[in-house]
């Protein structure tokens, strides 16, 4: 039983670090371009779901594109760090 909530947390951890790197790359025109998207699709709405809580003032106010961006990183790192975290749990 604890090597299947084990290997479940790493799944789980593993499976959002994806989610959030794709929303990431939605993020800039590079990103599109590799996703095979065009550039003129850039949005944050992904990103800042998956970076949620620390992105959810960015739902309440309009900023400009370099600010959102970098609020948008940090929170995805953060979410990635405390994931990390609890992923490795009592391992």
């Amino acid at each position: 039983m604890n090597r299947t909530i084990r290997v479940l947390r790493w799944t789980l951890f593993g499976a959002w670090a994806v989610a959030a790197a794709v929303a990431v790359l939605l993020t800039m025109p590079a990103g599109l371009g590799a996703l095979g998207y065009p550039p003129e699709r850039v949005t944050f709405l992904p990103a800042m779901i998956t970076g949620l809580p620390w992105s959810g003032p960015l739902f309440l106010m309009r900023l400009d594109a370099v600010t959102t961006l970098a609020i948008t990183l940090v929170a995805n790192l953060l979410n990635l760090a405390i994931g990390l975290i609890l992923a490795r749990g009592d391992d």
